[in-house]
């Protein structure tokens, strides 16, 4: 539970964060020498969005253990935090989107700073926790974990317009599959995408959805100063006048400022006596202020959600949020891209207390003393262990057997080199882990499964097996269990075995995961399966050809090519 000093804290903080990921973004567009005097981008409308819910979520919620997954486009205000704890440095700030600078978008591999989870293909770090989560259940399954780390909640940040990707919706269906826990999803509810505003009515989509996957739902709309407001007389007609207006003319007015939200609440509302003195009771300033203080710009409001979650049910929390809070590109359709002007940013350092050239500083201009604020830096639970990467040692590869046949295929011959590790006792064989998307039998997994078993968290019996039923499978799943099965989706594939590969650095396990699947079907997991290389993260692919008659008939059924 947050007090009162650490709230006042707070309120700096995610003041000093906003502005220095706007300065990092200005500095480089505007102030750094260049060639070729080409933009170079940055995002700061969509970084803005995210400003209080990440002051919160670092500097408050999170624990060592945690684990979390940066929206793409709120990579400076993660670098802003990093700076602020120390991680980051501001020759790195400064090299912004240049060689060796800070990433344009959090990487494990180029940034140096606490990146968990590589994102910039939006959709696969969202998915991605998931499947995390699914990794740390199996390393804690089968007394791997770290003896001194509790069990730690993997986190995403995600663009509402991220849920348009499919990817995220295959990885709920095999979450709910798999009881998945401890992951949060926190959605930057801005209801802008790259291009424009989006659909009305999405709000409802979500919720629906989530539920439907066995996932609770939070839902941060209104900030403290709207509650306040609902509280007071004809505070309930404010309430239904924000509920029933449309996104885009949300937006417009919210770009437009306090003059505009006060001649459209009057046109809308009219003479109502006690919303009319509601609304004449405030400043324009304070009209606008009161109008965009939605759930996800409410430090208060954004730490109690986070502080209620008492159990391990994968939650949703749906924040909704403005584009560009705090900025003057706030709500317009085209800020997306968009950038701030000298003229814009020199009114922002101004608003910000910030001297010229001392832009850089990391308490410049914030009302509470240096000493104070660095203090509080220290102890921030989330920075108590240090470093959060870890290792694990290298694995020994054991004698194993050639297949007897004189003659084999190489599938084949694959499945009877891992029947041979199975039938031994290796410390190899004990932390290999399989997974297939439904093609675990024609794949050759087959003897492995059977010596090993299947994992879940729950025993689940082979019903066959137990109604004396032959068959040459044995389908019996527990926690002990080394293949994970998966449904018939091939970037779920990767994305698991890129978890499972990432095991041995974000749990300090190692595990040697295998995936298996026809090799046509890798090209509909590629951008997965590039995105888990380029997180690095260590697995095998085996891709087997799919049968002889299948791959004939694949052929008579082929467009030709073009002439």
């Amino acid at each position: 539970m947050s007090t009162a000093s650490e709230r006042e804290i707070l309120a700096d903080l995610e003041r000093k964060v906003l502005w220095l990921a706007s300065w990092t973004i200005h500095n480089a567009n505007h102030l750094r020498p260049s060639t070729d005097g080409l933009k170079v981008g940055g995002h700061q409308a969509s970084s803005a969005s995210l400003a209080t819910i990440m002051t919160a979520l670092y500097f408050h919620t999170l624990r060592p253990q945690d684990r979390v997954a940066v929206k793409p486009h709120a990579s400076p205000i993660f670098h802003a935090i990093q700076y602020l704890l120390g991680a980051q440095s501001r020759e790195k700030l400064e090299a912004f989107r240049a060689y060796k600078g800070a990433q344009s978008y959090p990487s494990r591999t180029k940034d140096t700073d606490d990146v968990d989870f590589s994102t910039g293909s939006v959709g696969l770090g969202v998915a991605q926790t998931l499947f995390a989560s699914l990794a740390q259940d199996y390393v804690r399954a089968h007394g791997l974990a770290r003896k001194d780390s509790p069990e730690g909640r993997m986190i995403a940040l995600v663009g509402d317009a991220e849920l348009d990707e499919g990817n995220v919706f295959e990885a709920l269906l095999e979450g709910w599959k798999h009881d998945v826990r401890n992951t949060w999803w926190i959605v930057d509810y801005n209801r802008q995408s790259l291009d424009a505003v989006v659909r009305e009515g999405l709000y409802e989509r979500f919720v629906g959805i989530f539920e439907a996957m066995g996932w609770q739902v939070v839902v941060l709309k209104y900030g403290s100063l709207q509650q306040a407001a609902f509280r007071e007389p004809g505070g309930e007609k404010l309430r239904h006048w924000i509920d029933t207006c449309p996104n885009g003319e949300y937006s417009a007015l919210t770009f437009q400022g306090g003059a505009a939200w006060r001649k459209r609440l009057m046109d809308d509302l009219g003479d109502q006596g006690d919303v009319s003195r509601l609304i004449a009771a405030r400043t324009d300033a304070e009209l606008s202020a009161l109008m965009t203080n939605l759930g996800g710009h409410d430090l208060h409001t954004v730490m109690e959600a986070f502080d209620a979650i008492d159990h391990d049910r994968p939650v949703c929390f749906l924040c909704y949020t403005v584009k560009g809070f705090g900025l003057p590109l706030a709500g317009h359709k085209d800020n997306h891209a968009g950038l701030m002007t000298p003229a814009q940013i020199d009114t922002l350092r101004a608003a910000m207390n910030v001297r010229p050239g001392h832009e850089w500083g990391r308490f410049e201009g914030l009302s509470l003393p240096a000493a104070t604020l660095e203090r509080f830096l220290k102890a921030v639970p989330f920075r108590r262990e240090g470093a959060r990467r870890y290792t694990d040692a290298a694995l020994a590869v054991p004698a194993i057997a050639a297949p007897p046949n004189p003659t084999v295929s190489t599938q084949a011959g694959f499945g009877l080199i891992l029947q041979e590790l199975a039938r031994g006792d290796s410390a190899l064989a004990a932390r290999i882990v399989t997974t297939s998307p439904d093609v675990t039998v024609s794949t050759n997994l087959g003897p492995w499964v059977n010596r090993r078993g299947l994992f879940a968290e729950r025993e689940l019996a082979d019903v066959f097996k137990r109604e004396r039923i032959p068959s040459t499978f044995n389908w019996e799943f527990s926690p002990k269990g080394q293949h994970m099965e998966l449904g018939i989706a091939e970037m779920n594939l990767f994305l698991m075995l890129s978890a499972l590969g990432l095991s041995h650095s974000l749990f300090g396990a190692r595990l040697i995961p295998i995936g298996t699947l026809y090799d046509p079907f890798i090209c509909r997991g590629l951008d997965a399966l590039n995105y888990a290389c380029y997180q690095d993260a260590r697995f095998i692919v085996v891709a087997s050809p799919p049968a002889s008659p299948w791959r004939r008939k694949a052929a008579r059924t082929s467009p030709s090519p073009p002439r």
